[in-house]
Order: structure tokens, then C-alpha cells, then sequence
């Protein structure tokens, strides 16, 4: 098989960039295989963190993964899928298998697919026999085999108490990476990442941005949309549901950073139009608690929150931001009718007449969290975050929202749907939401 037959973009030339309009579609590119290694992701038990900060990391870097593979800790599995993915990748990354463990088997299996012997790396040796000395750690056979490598392999860190090497076979950089994710991470950016941009020097400028659009359905969002043009603008669009919020996602690629950031510039303004600015908050990390935080701040607003079904998670959202305590004085978790009484002055004639997952309940509470710590807004939730407690005037994920801010109140009944997790994460969204909307010019 010839290089240019590699994968997509493995001889990327120049003149691969010069002449016609570049977009998603049709921009050259190094495409790439990520062959991700464990149990423990295919029954569930983890997340596959590496192949989403992997994926991340190249595309900010003009590279592109073109395909994810996950195998179990068994060499045949292993040996298959390397011997499956080499002939059609640019290039490959491995991580996982790598260590002192019996289910540690990459090492293995490289050599099998690759028909190259194991050797022991006599410089690696003498460092782990002088680490374990000085460690006083016992010598033993799975130690020596972290200095074990497959016939033409080198130690992508040596001297770094971290398993990953590299092998180029067949004119495909192959890199293989620990599973721990700060080793791996660690990795990427020290080794692998310089190591391709000096491979693949033309590389087109990729970059993604994120609208966060509140109160507004994914079906809707796409409606209002259709009049966006993926060919005129050069930006193709994707949609990501979050929790309480969609996330509308403007791809664009270009020659060179000055190009592709006018290109997101105007897709966003057009985006923005169509949708309607008063449902975009922000963009990328700007979060709504980041949001909120920067127009209380403009304000030189103070701001308490009082929870019940939240439990704290709204404090949480607001305190997790650098700075918060420029803008947030405190917070009520109030979690009983005692507690609503006694901590927010709210009327135990109200308790009684509307039960405490109620609009009146919720406005007493909001204001009462202003007025004891003194503060110019405040917020409050209160609901039924289930799985049990609900009726049928009253179902589980009925929530009520407050924001008490300046002289005025407003409260906003919600019923939200899922998990009692689910439940409190879209309750402490809400009421974020509703003083975005109290405060944004």
C-alpha cells in the first residue's frame, strides 16, 4: 500500500490548501485511529474519558480521529484490532494495557500483531532496579517487564515513572499511552501532539464553538435554524442537549486561525438572529453561573440562595466559579419546614394553607433569603425531587423557582422529568436561568 493510500490525508501537500472554499466537508486532514483498552469500559464501570480529551486535544491541533475502538484486556483482541486499524490510519494511538499487571498485555500484543520480538531495554532496566532500591521496593518479575519493549519500540519518557512508548511500523507513528489519565494526558501534550505537527506540518485550522441556548427546545432550535446555510457560511452546525440547556455547535475550518474565527464570528451573529438573543447566554465555558456571576459583579450585586430540594447544588453551581465571593454572601439549605420558619421567615400559616412545594412558599423564601442577609437578590427552589412524594396535583419533578431581586419577585412553577439527580440538576439550572433573565440588559 502506497503512503497516499493511508488513510485520508496521510501526504497532505500544500497545494491540498490552495484554491476553492475550505469547509468541514471538504478540507484535506490527518485522520487518525484511537484504540482504547479495558474492561472496566466495556462493562460500564468507567467512563471513556481518554477518547473524548484525545479527540478534543487533535482537533484543536488540525488532526482527526476518524475512528474509536475499544477492546478487552486480552492479547488476541488486542493484536486483532491493531492489525484491523494500522493499514487505514495516518496514524494510531493506543491507551491502556500498560503496567506491571497480569491484565497489562498491550506490550504483548504488539509483538503479536506485529510479529516483532520482546526485548528488555537494558538502559530502562538499570533505572527500575534503581528506583526499587531506593524505593525499597521488592524485585520481581512484572517489575522487569515494564523494561520489556516490542523489537524497535523506544520509551516515550525515560526516567519519568510512567509507562508509554513509541513505534513506527509500516511508515504509521504508532503511540502508546498509559490508561492512567494524567499519564496519558501528561503524554499527549509532552510527546505525541509535537511529535505529529512535526510529521504532518500542513494541517488545516479546525475550531469549534458553543452557543448555550436556554428555554428552548432542540426541535424548535432546529427549526428556527433552517435557514442557516452550511455552504454560504463554510460552518456546519451540530446540536448537544445538556442538562436545562441546548448547546448549538459551529464548526469551521480554515487556511489560518484569522480566517476561521471571522467565519464562527458571522455564523454566530447569524445563529444569534435566528434564534432570537434573548435565549443564547453565552459561549464555549461561559456557563450561566459564569454568566451570572459577571452581570452581578457589573451590578455590584450581592446575592444569597435558599434550597430545599436542591440541597446545596445551587450554591455549589454559583461557589464553583473563581471569584464568587465577589457577588455570593450565602446560602439556606432549608431543607425542612422548621428550617423555612426559622432561617427565612417564612409564615408557618403559608406552610400549612400551600404545603412547602408551592408558589408562595418559593416567593417567601426568596425574599426571605434577601432581606436576613441583606443582600440585593436572592434565589430559592423548593420541589419534589422524588423518586417518591408525589401526588397527583403535585407529581414528582414539580419544582418552583424564585428570584427575589431589587423590589420585585418572580416565581416559576416547572415539572421536570427523570432521575431524582436529574431532577435537582435541571431545579438549580432553572432558578440560575431566572436570574439571568432578571439581570441581562
Amino acid at each position: 500500500m502506497e503512503d497516499g493510500e493511508r488513510g485520508e490525508g496521510k501526504a497532505l501537500r500544500k497545494s491540498d490548501f490552495e484554491g476553492g472554499e475550505m469547509t468541514p466537508e471538504t478540507a484535506p486532514h490527518v485522520g487518525g485511529s484511537l484504540l482504547t483498552i479495558g474492561d472496566e469500559i466495556l462493562l460500564g464501570d468507567i467512563l471513556n474519558t481518554n477518547a473524548h480529551h484525545i479527540a478534543v486535544a487533535l482537533r484543536a491541533n488540525g488532526f482527526r480521529l476518524e475512528r474509536v475502538i475499544t477492546v478487552e484486556d486480552r492479547e488476541e483482541a488486542i493484536a486483532a484490532a491493531l492489525q484491523q486499524l494500522l493499514p487505514v490510519s495516518a496514524f494510531l494511538i493506543v491507551t491502556g494495557g500498560l503496567g506491571p499487571t497480569d491484565d497489562d498485555r498491550t506490550k504483548e500484543a504488539v509483538a503479536r500483531a506485529f510479529s516483532l520480538p520482546l526485548a528488555v531495554d537494558p538502559s530502562d532496566l538499570e533505572r527500575l532496579k534503581e528506583r526499587t532500591r531506593t524505593t525499597g521496593t521488592p524485585w520481581n518479575h512484572r517489575i522487569q517487564r515494564l523494561a520489556e519493549l516490542p523489537r524497535g519500540a523506544t520509551k516515550m519518557a525515560p526516567g519519568r515513572p510512567m509507562a508509554g512508548f513509541f513505534l513506527e511500523h509500516q511508515g504509521v507513528p504508532c503511540y502508546f499511552l498509559p490508561g492512567v489519565p494524567y499519564e496519558m494526558e501528561t503524554l499527549l501534550d509532552d510527546i505525541v501532539l509535537p511529535d505529529l505537527k512535526r510529521r504532518f506540518p500542513h494541517r488545516p485550522v479546525t475550531r469549534k464553538r458553543i452557543l448555550r441556548v436556554q428555554e428552548m427546545m432542540e426541535a424548535e432550535i432546529n427549526q428556527r435554524l433552517q435557514g442557516f446555510d452550511p455552504v454560504e457560511t463554510g460552518v456546519v452546525l451540530g446540536y448537544l442537549p445538556q442538562v436545562g440547556e441546548n448547546w448549538v455547535t459551529l464548526l469551521a475550518v480554515g487556511r489560518s486561525e484569522a480566517e476561521v474565527a471571522e467565519a464562527l464570528d458571522k455564523a454566530e451573529a447569524r445563529v444569534t438572529a435566528l434564534l432570537g438573543g434573548e435565549h443564547v447566554s453565552g459561549r464555549d465555558d461561559e456557563s450561566l453561573e459564569v454568566v451570572v456571576g459577571r452581570l452581578l459583579k457589573e451590578k455590584g450585586w450581592m446575592l444569597a440562595v435558599a434550597e430545599s430540594c436542591t440541597g446545596g447544588l445551587l450554591a455549589r453551581r454559583i461557589t464553583r466559579v473563581p471569584g464568587a465571593s465577589d457577588y455570593f454572601e450565602r446560602g439556606y439549605v432549608t431543607y425542612s419546614n422548621r428550617a423555612k420558619e426559622e432561617l427565612l421567615g417564612v409564615p408557618p400559616e403559608i406552610l400549612a394553607a400551600h404545603g412547602a412545594v408551592s408558589e408562595a412558599v418559593c416567593r417567601a423564601m426568596a425574599e426571605g433569603a434577601r432581606d436576613k442577609a441583606g443582600v440585593e437578590a436572592a434565589l430559592a427552589v423548593t420541589g419534589i425531587a422524588g423518586p417518591t412524594g408525589g401526588s397527583l396535583e403535585k407529581p414528582v419533578g414539580t419544582v418552583f423557582v424564585g428570584c427575589a431581586a431589587g423590589d420585585r419577585t418572580v416565581v416559576k412553577r416547572c415539572l421536570f422529568h427523570g432521575s431524582r439527580e436529574r431532577i435537582q440538576q435541571q431545579s438549580a439550572h432553572a432558578a440560575l436561568t431566572l436570574l439571568w433573565r432578571r439581570l441581562k440588559p
